[in-house]
Parts: C-alpha cells; sequence; structure tokens
C-alpha cells in the first residue's frame, strides 16, 4: 500500500512539472495586424490580443522570429 501511495505521488508531481512548463509567460510581440495574425495561425503559434497588441507565449519567440519578422 505504502509503495502504491509513493508512486502516485511521483506520478502526480511529474505531471504537474510537465505541464507548467506549457503554459510559460507571454512576452509583448508587436501591435496587432491582420498580417501578423495570419502568419502566426499559419504555423500554428499560441498567442494572446491585448488591448490591440500581440503576446506570445517566451517559449516561442524564436519560432515566432523565424516566420514572422
Amino acid at each position: 500500500m505504502k509503495k502504491l501511495i509513493i508512486t502516485g505521488l511521483i506520478s502526480l508531481i511529474i505531471l504537474c512539472a510537465c505541464s507548467s512548463q506549457s503554459n510559460g509567460p507571454y512576452v509583448y510581440w508587436t501591435e496587432k495586424t491582420d498580417n501578423q495574425i495570419q502568419q502566426l495561425d499559419q504555423v500554428k503559434i499560441n498567442y494572446e490580443i491585448r488591448h490591440g497588441e500581440i503576446w506570445i507565449r517566451e517559449k516561442d519567440t524564436r519560432k515566432v522570429v523565424a516566420c514572422c519578422s
């Protein structure tokens, strides 16, 4: 029983650590334009629109620079 609980806790910790990377912080990219949004959608990069600005995930910065600049 003790082994089962320890295994469950370790599995939970590993899953939490993995999921926190996918929800990294967002950084400012540029002002909102239809062209930029179209390019981001084409390469399937997640972004947010905040007050007329495009914000991208920090971990996607290199991909965005490669495709959209």
